[in-house]
């Protein structure tokens, strides 16, 4: 296994906060709380090199975590980090409840609906205040689809594939 494997994605660095070089997080979680006990982050910045760094301090901010790295001192600094994305080790996450993923799990499952159609594979996936929706692609098309139990009916992550009911558009 190698070294990506190990990592989950769990935000994006959206910009800087301040002159001191903090930067603001958009956190993949509803509870932002859980980020404040992240200790250490690796964080792959916008020309793809990942680094670790260790958490001097975060705070929740309105919908985003605002954090300060160690060596990160100054705008300059951060700027550098805007754009990023931001990773910790898997086994730094809690165990997921039943019925709930992290997002990092997700991408790349194939999707199918009950009645066996393929709809996609899942690309990306878009945070809302209703639900998170699903970015499915198939070929140049994309379909955006709900997370919601009425419409997921199986997950199987072994399997890699994702079983939903039809929307409409998908039929």
């Amino acid at each position: 296994m190698n070294r990506e494997e190990t990592l989950v994605r769990i935000g994006e660095i959206v910009n800087t906060h301040g002159i001191h070089g903090k930067l603001r997080v958009r956190y993949h979680n509803e509870d932002k709380k859980g980020f404040l006990s992240y200790k250490s982050l690796l964080i792959r910045n916008p020309l793809g090199r990942l680094e670790p760094f260790e958490v001097t301090e975060a705070r929740i901010h309105r919908k985003l975590v605002v954090v300060q790295l160690h060596g990160v001192d100054s705008i300059d600094q951060a700027e550098r980090l805007v754009g990023g994305s931001v990773f910790v080790e898997r086994t730094a996450l809690p165990e997921p409840e039943e019925g709930e993923y992290y997002w990092a799990d997700l991408i790349g499952l194939e999707v199918t609906t009950t009645e066996g159609k393929s709809v996609g594979e899942i690309v990306r996936i878009i945070p809302t205040k209703a639900s998170d929706v699903l970015v499915i692609a198939a070929g140049v098309e994309e379909h955006l689809v709900p997370a919601t139990e009425e419409v997921i009916k199986e997950v199987d992550l072994v399997s890699r594939r994702m079983v939903i009911s039809p929307q409409e558009g998908l039929t």
